[in-house]
């Protein structure tokens, strides 16, 4: 069993640990990590605590093109806040952050083999 966390529209998910590589990403002016900001509010899903945010699209082959946001390495713990959620807090690990796909029931279909 996996260790999900969703948060509006972000999926947090506990995955294997890996060293980080490919691109750094940094910290925004204020200082927190941004994992994805509203594009109506500007609310942002932001980490306060020092932790390490990559992103190599070699390790989301499996998530649908353009809702890999990156990796998150969490040496101790970290908490991920947004104005209009709880928080999540994240114990010791890496993480996988992507975005969630908002369901269209239009779209929905049953698929028989």
């Amino acid at each position: 069993m996996r260790d999900l966390y969703a948060q509006g529209d972000l999926l947090i998910e506990r995955v294997p640990d890996v060293a980080p590589r490919g691109q750094m990403l940094p910290t925004a002016a204020d200082g927190v990590y941004v994992l994805a900001e509203g594009e109506v509010t500007g609310h942002r899903h932001v980490i306060r605590e020092n932790v390490t945010f990559f992103r190599d699209d070699g390790l989301a082959r499996d998530v649908p093109g353009g809702l890999y946001i990156g990796h998150l390495t969490v040496d101790n713990t970290a908490r991920v806040a947004h104005e209009e959620h709880a928080p999540i807090d994240l114990p010791r690990g890496t993480y996988r952050v992507r975005r969630q796909r908002e369901l269209d029931p239009r779209e929905a279909r049953l698929v028989m083999d």
